[in-house]
């Protein structure tokens, strides 16, 4: 079995709970020196559903996006991926492929909630390593 750890220095959110449309708390600045990960690989942010989606009105939507910029504030959208409503369970994971040719310097992920009470716990994290190669494990393994 392959483990990985998450660096935190490349984790967007933490446990980060959300009620509407938010940005991740962290941004990454990609001319770190200890940041520089994945040259000419492909890149990947992994999403981990820590408490469940809200769908008890059935209205609530839930969008994640990843977006760069040349300021740590951000502003392009370089990902968008819409989640089906009643799939975001504690335990979900999922993961988006990171178009690395739109990137700058900063990146992030911006939460687009939309409904009457949506509410969500989510971690994510940049990695270079694939989707099916890794396993999320709650804290405290």
């Amino acid at each position: 079995m392959i483990m990985s750890y998450v660096d935190a220095r490349l984790e967007f959110s933490s446990a980060q709970a959300l009620t509407a449309t938010a940005d991740s708390t962290n941004v990454v600045d990609l001319t770190q020196t200890a940041r520089q990960i994945g040259a000419g690989q492909p890149m990947w942010v992994h999403f981990n559903v820590t408490v469940a989606a809200d769908t008890g009105n059935s209205d609530e939507t839930y969008q994640f996006n990843i977006a760069t910029g040349s300021a740590a504030t951000l502003g392009t959208k370089i990902a968008t991926m819409d989640i089906p409503r009643g799939t975001l369970v504690a335990g979900y994971t999922f993961s988006m492929a990171v178009p690395v040719e739109r990137m700058e310097r900063y990146v992030g992920v911006e939460y687009v909630l939309g409904g009457t009470s949506p509410s969500i716990t989510v971690d994510a994290y940049l990695s270079d390593q694939e989707p099916y190669t890794w396993t999320s494990y709650a804290d405290a393994i």
